[in-house]
């Protein structure tokens, strides 16, 4: 929401002459009770304005059937609720049939706490609720409401215990092998709901979008695929998912898209709603959400748009999301942006790093702590390598065409022949990909080692033992990646080569 000021009102005063203070504090009646709650209020639903606050609340509950006590008891607000609750009200033009509807808290959110325009309503004190009523005072009909709502209540707390209870005979299922749970409606596969949620949290945090933003590398090629190329965006809607700080949003709206509409289900999205406002970028709409549960102003787009690509591209999985958002939102020759990406592997030998990272467990401080020996092979390392110590010639193993590409995706597998271009001790394999807009003005970028760096990195596959190669010599072995079982947006990776199976988790 916009910071608006809080107006103030003064009045100029008549100078005062200094002798006659005392005299003026000796008027004052210290037991004459200040007149507070006397200031002119607007009523939250309609135009009227009522001498006073008391009488405003009076017309909610007569007028609308509004009644603030019953609210305060249904939804157990306090008085940061209440301000939420008005500001919620004001900016969006809540009915008070809409309120009254309502079965969960709407306002929740922090932003409904920034001010906005003074209004009485935002001082009064909601405690006094309490004790401007009693239990006697209630009605028959209002007794057999708070039982309807707390009988609600329970309705709802006993399904949320349901779904608990399913989620952790699936997890149990998963951990002690009681069969794999039935497939969910939905073809998108789903975590848990604490993994996903732990997911979108991370995307609401501001460093990891200033690590993304400021990757020029990144921004700029995302920039340039829209703005050089407005011919194919101009006239057209766009649907930005995973939109973040809504930038990429931005630049479609300035290559001439017709509308745009973003989805994001972290709540970084609600900073991306003020961004959008700051910047007067009218035809950009933002929606908090997941794509696959929320229904979208168009049902259809021309262009799908979206950087959703993770560590050795495939890490976190979002790519099923493009994929659920070609399927049921991109009209019949649309196109989506990127276009194309594909995977490469490269021998790999530093041995400052593969000391660093492996032979270090060895000798801790004089600790043998070689049990981790393992574990810093098993899990990749994401890194900025030196190209200098590139050993052989890079080789692609796999193209992901995004307009045809299936949810499958993550399970492939590639016998690789690695040429060796220089001699060296070979102590890990290095992945990388390529992201390509193919467009009449075509543009791309490269995460390999001889690329300039990214926020991606690359990622480093250390072998248990490294081998000596020559020049000329041909690697030859077989790469598989699977989805993980337990973690669907992590993967599973296995490198066959020198006559040994090293498996890998890229998480």
């Amino acid at each position: 929401m916009k910071d608006t000021d809080v107006k103030e009102t003064t009045k100029e005063e008549e100078p005062v002459d200094s002798s006659s203070d005392e005299d003026e504090y000796d008027d004052i009646d210290d037991d004459e009770p200040l007149d507070e709650g006397e200031e002119p209020t607007t009523c939250l639903f309609c135009p009227e304005t009522s001498p006073n606050i008391s009488t405003a609340i009076d017309h909610l509950d007569v007028r609308h059937k509004v009644n603030l006590l019953q609210l305060q008891r249904k939804f157990l607000m306090d008085q940061y609720s209440f301000i939420k609750l008005i500001n919620y009200i004001r900016a969006n033009k809540i009915t008070a049939e809409q309120l009254l509807s309502a079965d969960q808290t709407l306002w929740q959110d922090e932003k409904y706490l920034k001010p906005g325009e003074y209004e009485p309503w935002l001082c009064y004190d909601y405690e006094e609720l309490k004790t401007e009523a009693t239990p006697a005072q209630a009605t028959v009909p209002e007794l057999q409401q708070r039982i309807a709502e707390q009988s609600q209540l329970l309705q709802q707390a006993n399904e949320d215990m349901e779904r608990m209870r399913k989620d952790y005979k699936e997890l149990l299922q998963k951990v002690h092998g009681e069969g794999e749970p039935k497939a969910a409606s939905n073809p998108v596969p789903r975590n848990n709901a604490s993994l996903d949620n732990e997911y979108f949290k991370s995307y609401s945090h501001f460093g990891i979008h200033h690590e993304m933003l400021s990757d020029k590398v990144r921004t700029s090629t995302y920039r340039e695929s829209l703005l050089q190329n407005e011919a194919v965006v101009r006239g057209k809607t766009v649907l930005d998912v995973g939109c973040g700080t809504g930038i990429l949003s931005i630049f479609a709206s300035k290559a001439g898209a017709a509308r745009v509409v973003g989805i994001d289900n972290s709540d970084i999205v609600y900073t991306a709603m003020d961004i959008i406002r700051k910047n007067k970028v009218e035809n950009v709409e933002l929606i908090k959400g997941r794509l696959e549960d929320t229904d979208l102003p168009e049902a259809k787009y021309d262009i799908i748009i979206s950087e959703w690509m993770g560590y050795f591209l495939l890490y976190e999985s979002m790519l099923d999301s493009i994929i659920y958002a070609r399927d049921h939102h991109l009209n019949p020759n649309g196109i989506i942006l990127p276009s194309r990406c594909t995977l490469s592997l490269v021998g790999y030998g530093n041995d400052t790093l593969y000391a660093e990272q492996v032979e270090f467990w060895s000798d801790v401080y004089g600790v043998n702590m070689s049990d981790l020996r393992k574990r810093s092979i098993e899990e990749p390392l994401m890194e900025v390598v030196d190209a200098e110590f590139m050993l052989t010639d890079p080789e692609q193993i796999a193209n992901f065409d995004i307009m045809t590409v299936d949810l499958n995706y993550p399970n492939f597998s590639h016998q690789f022949s690695l040429k060796v271009t220089k001699p060296g001790r070979l102590s890990a394999f290095v992945g990388y990909f390529d992201t390509l807009f193919e467009l009449p003005s075509a543009v791309m970028f490269s995460t390999s080692p001889s690329a300039t760096p990214t926020h991606w990195k690359q990622t480093v596959f250390f072998i248990d033992q490294p081998q000596t190669v020559k020049e000329g010599d041909i690697i030859s072995g077989k790469i598989t990646s699977r989805r993980h079982k337990e973690d669907v947006r992590a993967l599973s990776v296995d490198i066959e080569v020198f006559g040994k199976k090293h498996k890998y988790m890229v998480v």
